[in-house]
């Protein structure tokens, strides 16, 4: 209390808690630390207001409309998933039980259509065929190859030239089978008119030849069932790869497919040029030992040109798929198509023996022949397909057709035609140790050199090319083929 008082004495007032001193005070502000500074900010760049003009709202817009699109499809997706038990995973992949449900993707209601207007288009380009075929079996008859071979070549360089640039401006299938009608109803006309103005070509519309007109049916008949037949055994492989695999798979399948066609187009060149010739030595009568020689000189010249073809394929062909098709899935379509060119190396060779059927009208067992081919290809291949798809068919395709195109068909040729098959498949024998150098070159290029472009496809084809050539002249080739190759050169060197 004395102090409290002699403090009220000295400030007039009483405080209500002791002031403390000085030196009590002075650590406390030793002791604080300097206020904290604020780092300077950087000015925020004021928001612009963006402007877009009518076209870019309206694109705005049509985006929105189909992302609301997308958002109800998404959602029947979702509840057709959950209709069927399933759910629809993170990356939109259907489950069923925490796994990835797997289903084969079918035609699709596009592509259905798609294929009923090709089917349409080419339902009259085959119409249109018939008839120009007889202008152009005229034209065959009076051995008028060279207009034929022009037209026939007019219409390969013609097609790329103009489907390519269809292609680049967006056009799709239907364009390109509009313009093959096209070329059709073309090469028609002008084969008609070369006909009718060159070679005068004469109609009778008059006293027509019931009794040859029943003989040219029973004759056409089963050429037409051996042609329909034919024809489907070497698409039934698409078609079953359509059912169980979907489009994808014929796609792949395809590249094989065609490349096995243009192998068999190499074949037929040589043997169609022979067809007159066949015919007219059959109505002579000439003596089976003509055939003999003519069927056997003719599958010479196709074996060695077709072993040419298969050997350069050996080599480069694994590259050359890939790059034509446009990706590694299509790298499967080497072994397709060597399977493909395998069998057909042997059927192709005897093509003349056809022609010789056709000529004694002894063809009705070749048509039921390829119908127990198209039979017994469809039930070797169903299973083969569903194990490995476009590799499966072609194996039970290349089965089939050596069983049938070869074994029977020679047993036909040898006991009821009269051909000396022993002696036929001993010639061929002959040509077999030329091929062994540039077999052995085709393998070491197609396991060591791997080409990158179209251009990397010559070096290695070529040196196969020259292997081959060079192994044939020296060990395969007689006297008759090397003056084919030895007489047009004289000729230009003369000149």
């Amino acid at each position: 209390m004395p102090q409290a008082c002699a403090q009220t004495e000295k400030y007039g007032y009483a405080h209500r808690r002791q002031i403390p001193r000085r030196e009590q005070l002075q650590p406390r502000r030793q002791q604080r630390e300097p206020p904290l500074r604020r780092a300077p900010q950087p000015e925020r760049p004021r928001e612009k207001k963006l402007k877009f003009s009518y076209n870019e709202q309206r694109e705005f817009e049509t985006i929105d409309a189909v992302l609301a699109e997308l958002e109800e499809k998404l959602a029947a997706a979702k509840a057709k998933a959950e209709k069927n038990g399933c759910t629809l995973g993170a990356d939109y992949v259907l489950m069923k039980g925490g796994q990835p449900v797997r289903a084969v993707r079918k035609m699709t209601a596009e592509e259905i259509d798609l294929a009923e207007r090709l089917l349409r288009i080419l339902s009259v380009n085959a119409a249109l065929t018939f008839p120009i075929s007889v202008f152009e079996s005229h034209v065959t008859i009076n051995e008028q190859y060279l207009f034929q071979k022009l037209v026939a070549m007019g219409k390969q360089v013609l097609n790329p030239l103009i489907m390519i640039p269809l292609l680049l401006m967006g056009y799709g299938s239907v364009m390109l089978t509009i313009v093959s009608l096209v070329f059709t109803v073309v090469s028609g006309i002008i084969n008609i008119f070369y006909c009718l103005k060159r070679l005068k070509m004469p109609f009778a519309f008059r006293r027509y030849d019931f009794a040859l007109l029943r003989e040219m049916f029973g004759f056409t008949v089963y050429v037409f069932i051996g042609i329909v037949v034919d024809n489907l055994n070497w698409s039934i492989d698409r078609q079953l790869l359509t059912w169980f695999h979907g489009s994808a798979a014929v796609t792949v399948y395809s590249i094989a497919a065609q490349l096995n066609n243009y192998f068999l187009l190499f074949g037929n060149a040589i043997s169609n040029v022979m067809t007159p010739r066949v015919h007219r030595l059959v109505a002579e009568n000439a003596p089976m030992r003509t055939l003999d020689a003519l069927f056997t000189k003719v599958g010479r010249l196709q074996f060695i040109l077709l072993g040419c073809i298969f050997l350069g394929f050996v080599a480069v062909g694994q590259s050359f798929v890939v790059l034509w098709g446009g990706g590694e899935q299509f790298r499967i379509d080497y072994w397709t198509a060597l399977l493909l060119f395998f069998a057909c190396l042997w059927t192709n060779i005897q093509t003349v023996g056809i022609e010789i059927q056709r000529a004694k009208n002894m063809h009705k067992y070749r048509s039921l022949v390829y119908l127990g081919v198209l039979v017994g290809n469809t039930l070797l291949s169903i299973p083969l397909c569903i194990k490995w798809e476009g590799l499966g068919a072609a194996i039970g395709t290349a089965v089939a057709t050596i069983v049938g195109n070869v074994f029977l068909m020679n047993l036909y040729y040898y006991k009821h035609i009269g051909l000396n098959i022993p002696a036929f498949w001993r010639h061929i024998s002959h040509l077999l140790p030329a091929m062994l150098p540039p077999a052995v070159t085709a393998v070491l290029l197609a396991v060591f050199v791997h080409p990158a472009s179209y251009w990397a496809l010559i070096p290695p084809g070529l040196l196969v090319v020259a292997v081959y050539g060079a192994s044939m002249w020296l060990f395969g080739m007689n006297r008759y083929e090397r003056s084919l190759i030895t007489g047009p050169l004289r000729r230009i060197v003369r000149r």
